[in-house]
């Protein structure tokens, strides 16, 4: 059973849907992560502070207090600044989230409002079809497309007939040694010029073997599948010039019969899908853009989450601390242990947070690269116009399981796609011929051009087209 390309894309902007949903999930989860980091980042330096009045207290460090003061205060800013930033490219993202979903609403009635006058025009084929068919002058178009369509067709029964005669008779020529040997050398034509004797000799091997006939017969056998060949092309010329006559005949009074202001619309409404495909294509790059920027900084690989990690680690491996942190193993103060040993623990902690973050962060990644594929393929179905209402694809569940495989990464983006060209045909319908002049989808034009075909070349239209 075929499934349409209309159904299909639909599925495919579902799937999209769902890992949109994923990916903002994981996206929480993983600023949730980053968050925690920076908490960590906060305590710590507040632990090696509290570290540094203790020691301060003691009269064991000055000035140590007021760094870390300016430290936090410094790691905050940053920390809060970057938090400003990632608010805002919510909001642009959420924005340009709402922007694809009302293209692609605007996309959906567009399509529907072809589908109305595509289906009008093809009313109009049918109806031309049956004015015409009564017509001595389109009878006589359709009698002469029929007999060229018939001498070809024989002419190329013929043509593989000769080709077979040469691959099998030519078996008895190919396997007598003397009588190739004679013919390699080129004996008996103008381009044979060898030394005298050598002519002698040859002369002798000729007339023992019949070399003349033999060589006349293997020459027509060979020639005759080449001259069948350029008589088959000749042939389909006329045909295609007859083809051509009946297609005129046909989409004039196609057009006739639709009137300018169908085809009017149908180009008016073909161009506002062109234009709405490329502002769906616009919107999906600024989504992508604005989604690996949120990735880098849920994933806390951005340039301020970075530099405030930075700061915090050059602060704390000062002399000032590492001899603080040393002393407080032979100092009488318990509080200092207890504070080196919550420094420890939170380490211990981050440790543990950054390997989280980086199993969430692969798992996240490889979400962004499975939308980022089908949003593609969803491009390239909208450009190849697989969303028409001819568009049609093979038994092989392209909008199902093979559908699920690429999501779960058992075959790529590029693979799904080839899938999808192999699968993909086109629906004949009446008012093909009229498309086809007019360069309407899918035979191509200003629109863009057609990504599938029938297998053997050529479109093929349906019915009495």
């Amino acid at each position: 059973m075929f499934v349409t390309g209309r159904r299909t894309l639909s599925e495919i902007e579902k799937s999209i849907a769902d890992l949109r949903t994923q990916e903002q999930q994981m996206l929480h989860e993983m600023e949730q992560l980053t968050g925690h980091q920076s908490k960590l980042i906060g305590q710590r330096t507040s632990a090696f502070r509290e570290l540094a009045e203790v020691r301060t207290r003691s009269a064991i460090a000055d000035g140590v207090i007021d760094q870390a003061d300016a430290l936090q205060h410094k790691v905050a800013s940053i920390l809060e600044a970057r938090q400003k930033t990632i608010e805002a490219l919510k909001v642009r993202q959420t924005e340009t989230f709402a922007r694809r979903d009302e293209l692609n609403g605007d996309a959906e009635r567009i399509r529907a409002e072809i589908d109305a006058l595509e289906e009008r025009l093809d009313e109009a084929a049918s109806k031309a079809r049956d004015e015409l068919s009564g017509e001595a002058a389109y009878v006589a178009l359709k009698t002469a497309q029929t007999d060229a369509r018939n001498t070809h067709d024989k002419a190329v029964a013929k043509a593989k007939q000769a080709e077979q005669d040469r691959a099998t008779k030519g078996k008895a020529f190919e396997s007598d040694p003397l009588f190739m040997y004679l013919w390699q050398r080129k004996y008996g034509s103008r381009d044979y010029r060898p030394h005298w004797l050598i002519r002698s000799g040859d002369d002798w091997v000729a007339r023992m073997i019949g070399y003349s006939d033999a060589r006349a017969n293997y020459t027509i056998l060979n020639e005759i599948p080449d001259r069948l060949g350029d008589h088959v092309e000749l042939l389909a010329d006329r045909l295609k010039q007859a083809a051509s006559q009946v297609e005129a005949a046909e989409a004039a009074r196609i057009n006739k019969l639709a009137g300018t202001d169908l085809t009017g619309e149908l180009t008016g409404a073909r161009n506002r899908q062109a234009e709405t495909n490329k502002a769906l294509e616009a919107a999906e790059a600024e989504i992508e853009e604005i989604t690996l920027q949120l990735n880098r900084y849920a994933e806390g690989l951005d340039y301020s989450f970075k530099e405030a990690v930075a700061l915090s680690a050059e602060f704390l491996q000062h002399e000032h601390y590492t001899r603080l942190i040393a002393q407080a193993r032979s100092t009488a103060e318990p509080t200092d242990d207890r504070i080196v040993s919550r420094i420890g623990e939170i380490d211990r902690k981050a440790v543990d947070l950054e390997r989280t973050v980086k199993q969430r962060r692969k798992d996240l990644d490889k979400i962004s690269r499975k939308r980022k594929e089908l949003l593609d393929v969803a491009a390239k179905y909208r450009r190849n116009y697989y969303d028409d209402p001819s568009s049609i694809f093979e038994p092989d569940d392209i909008a199902g399981t093979v559908l699920r495989e690429l999501i779960r990464g058992a075959i790529t983006g590029a693979d799904y796609w080839a899938r999808s060209q192999r699968r993909h045909n086109w629906k004949g319908r009446p008012a093909d011929p009229f498309r086809r002049r007019a360069g309407f989808p899918p035979f191509g034009g200003g629109w863009g051009r057609g990504g599938g075909g029938k297998k053997g070349g050529g479109f093929h239209t349906g019915g009495g087209f």
